[in-house]
């Protein structure tokens, strides 16, 4: 796949994200292989840093409070015991 198809794939499962369609997503992703998912994985990831860089932008708040803001949430994620 090229770039830009990588883009609308990873958009098509972010969409599905958004309408809480887990099947939908996992119907986008069923035909790949790992190493594709893996790559689908990365570019979310990104997206979602990007955007949160963009918000902190926006709202005058520097990148490095937001981002401790978030490795802060995700160590208290972590610390939460297993349901």
């Amino acid at each position: 796949m090229n770039a830009h198809e990588w883009d609308r794939l990873t958009m098509a499962v972010v969409a599905c994200a958004l309408a809480n369609d887990g099947e939908g997503a996992a119907a986008l992703l069923e035909p790949l292989d790992a190493r594709d998912v893996s790559h689908v994985t990365v570019r979310l990831a990104a997206m979602a840093a990007e955007a949160l860089l963009l918000e902190a932008d926006a709202a005058g708040v520097g990148r490095a409070e937001v981002l401790g803001r978030w490795q802060a949430r995700i160590l208290e994620h972590e610390a939460r015991p297993a349901e």
